[in-house]
């Protein structure tokens, strides 16, 4: 890069900027589950509900899908931890 090359840039404030927290989904009573196994003793629902649960296992071996279609249209974001 030479000094006669055009850079694009753009001067910002300093000033932190707020981001509102985001709202988070209750998938129970947003969303209905399809699933190609469960667990009887291991069902999706405690995959999503408080720490301590066993979380949700297939009820045999292989590839697994969980599908969920919310019933209204939701706009989703990733972060470090997961979806958002």
């Amino acid at each position: 890069m030479t000094l006669d090359t055009i850079m694009r840039k753009r001067l910002i404030t300093s000033s932190p900027v707020c981001c509102p927290r985001p709202r988070l989904l209750n998938l129970e009573t947003a969303a209905t589950f399809e699933l190609t196994s469960e667990d009887e003793g291991h069902p999706i629902e405690s995959a999503l509900s408080s720490p301590g649960r066993p979380g949700w296992r297939a009820a045999g071996p292989g590839t697994q899908t969980i599908r969920l279609i919310f019933d209204q249209p939701q706009r989703l974001k990733a972060n470090q931890s997961g979806v958002q």
